[in-house]
């Protein structure tokens, strides 16, 4: 597991908007915006995803997955890649929810959690 540097946590609780990547089973890439992502322990990710769609589904075949964090104006992200579990609601989901829920990371409509072992962390700088 690659360890996340203290400047993207950092990053990560500004709130930014997360572009999520994943791929289906026959290689089609699927990228998306996720608003809620943070981090769950010392350097496992989180997101609450809304749906039940495409991310669901390719995470079900295939749990590699890439996640961008940029501030456009600055010319400044991060890169997080890494394998996806997804929790589903119940009492795993339930303590990863009590644990990271604040500001816009907000499980209240989430239909699963992806819970993210980072395994690469890049900087994406200008």
């Amino acid at each position: 597991m690659a360890h996340i540097p203290e400047e993207a946590v950092k990053f990560l609780e500004e709130g930014r908007l997360a572009y999520v990547a994943t791929c289906s089973p026959d290689g089609v890439p699927h990228c998306v915006p996720k608003g809620s992502m943070g981090q769950l322990d010392e350097d496992p990710l989180v997101l609450a995803d809304l749906y039940e769609g495409t991310t669901k589904a390719n995470l079900t075949a295939n749990p590699n997955i890439a996640v961008a964090i940029v501030n456009p104006p600055a010319y400044r992200g991060y890169l997080f890649k890494g394998v996806a579990t997804l929790i589903e609601p119940g009492p795993e989901f339930d303590a990863i929810a009590a644990k990271v829920q604040r500001g816009q990371l907000n499980f209240n409509r989430a239909k699963h959690a992806v819970k993210i072992k980072v395994t690469d962390v890049a900087e994406m700088t200008q």
